[in-house]
Order: C-alpha cells, then structure tokens, then sequence
C-alpha cells in the first residue's frame, strides 16, 4: 500500500479481505450477511445489555471460550448498521489469528472497543477493515458497481443492500470499487487518517496531515460552521499538493458524512 493509505498496510488489508470475504462467502453464498449467526456457528457466545460508556462492544476469552458483549447504551438497538458492524468488528478480533491467540494466551487483555475506524490502534484499525469486508463480501460488491458511474449515490445504495454504515461502505469502496477515491477523516479540524484508491491521483494531502485546507468541504465544516448533506465541486488544488501548475484546476467532488465533532469526507474526481 502507498504511503498515503496510512489506515492499514497493504499486506493487512489483502489479508484481512481474503479472510472475512472467505468467511462471508462461507456461510452467506447469498443474502445480507448475519454476524450473529456466525457467531452461534463458532460457537462464541454474546449478550447485549447495558454498560454505560465503557465501550461498543467486548470479545472476553475465559476458559478457552469466547464471549462478545454489545452495549446496547452506545448502540442503541441490537440490529442497527452500528450494531452489526460492531458484532462483525468483535468477530475480526477472534477470527484474525494474533488477536484470538493473544487473547487464548492470556497475552492481551480483552478488546474494548470504540468502532467506526477512529482509533489509532492497530488491532482496532484491522477488525474494523475485517468487519467492513465481512459485511461487503468482495464479488458481490464489485458486481454491484460494474460499469457504474461513481457518485455518493452509489455508495448509499450500497449501505443499504448490505446493511453497512456509509463510512464503512467508503472504505470498502476504496480497495475494491469500480472508481478510485479517496477518504479523509477528521476530527475537531484535525486529519486522523486518509485512505485512497490505489490508482487514486494524487498522493500527497495538501498540507499533508498537519492541517485540514480551510477550502474544503470538511475545512468549512469545521472553520465555519457550515454542514452540508449534498455532493459540493472542490479542485485539485483545494485538497492535494500540487506538482504541475495546470493541475490546480483539475474538478473534484467532495461528500462528507458530518456528526458532531467528526468528519468522514469522500473525494473523487470528476
């Protein structure tokens, strides 16, 4: 993976996709997956209840089984697009192979996790990537998108068929869509990580990642106030850092997802 992917390397995302797609494949050859089935069939346990603000969701190993706890206070139902992705998160740190022996070894204590791609742990990083790959087998979605124009529609319609979040069906649609695109999260004007396309066009963030451009969407978001739920027209110049004059100009789009201090913008070009 180039160095401007800084959310996972590239031998964690190959991985992590052969893995969770095979698994999907496996027990749903058709149809919306179903975490908890998969769960049952491995024989991990779960419960979900209330636990305050103490975490999403719990993998716990004790005696060589595993048990997975939903927080029903942060995920407020049982089968929301959060909840599942939550689940299929809690499942990454048992089926990936270092965390289920680390945790089998008494090596690692139990997962606590805050999903939704905004931590900066690594193992937290590859069971969210397991989580969106697991809920977004790989053949089904890129024969959903073939021969689709890409626009932010796609990546709505694709939320939906699979029962993702549209923050997970970006980043999925970043290794495996039809269009190259790049992701970019903030929070409190702040970059946390980017993930592009591997024949996105350009590289390098304008300011790399020490300060989101003010003439962005997400930069306006932040610096002014100003939230907006549609596509906007942006240029090269605004986002990227620009190696030939007569690239400045070059049309983008931006769509961002704004909630509350955080900010997922998807950026593709025209």
């Amino acid at each position: 993976m180039p160095e401007r992917n800084d959310f996972l390397s590239r031998n964690d995302v190959i991985e992590i996709n052969e893995l969770a797609s095979g698994i999907s494949e496996y027990y749903f050859p058709n149809g919306q997956i179903d975490p908890i089935f998969i769960a049952e069939k491995n024989n991990i346990s779960y419960s979900f209840g209330d636990y305050a603000d103490s975490f999403d969701g719990l993998l716990e190993c004790e005696n060589k089984e595993f048990h997975i706890f939903m927080n029903l206070i942060r995920l407020k139902q049982a089968y929301s697009e959060r909840a599942r992705f939550t689940f299929a998160h809690e499942l990454g740190h048992y089926f990936i192979d270092d965390h289920r022996n680390a945790l089998l070894k008494g090596l690692s204590p139990s997962h606590c996790s805050y999903t939704g791609f905004q931590s900066r742990n690594r193992a937290e990083r590859q069971a969210d990537y397991f989580a969106s790959c697991l809920l977004m087998p790989e053949t089904g979605f890129k024969k959903y998108c073939f021969r689709k124009k890409f626009e932010f529609r796609i990546i709505d319609e694709l939320a939906k068929k699979y029962g993702a979040s549209k923050s997970a069906t970006a980043l999925r649609f970043c290794t495996i869509g039809n269009h190259p695109i790049m992701v970019v999260y903030s929070h409190d004007n702040n970059i946390k990580w980017y993930w592009s396309s591997i024949d996105f066009r350009f590289k390098w963030l304008k300011y790399g990642k020490d300060k989101l451009p003010e003439d962005t969407v997400a930069g306006e978001y932040f610096n002014l106030g100003r939230k907006v739920s549609r596509t906007e027209p942006v240029y090269a110049m605004d986002w990227f850092n620009i190696k030939y004059d007569n690239q400045a100009d070059l049309p983008f789009k931006e769509h961002c997802l704004m909630h509350d201090r955080h900010c997922l913008s998807i950026i593709w070009e025209e």
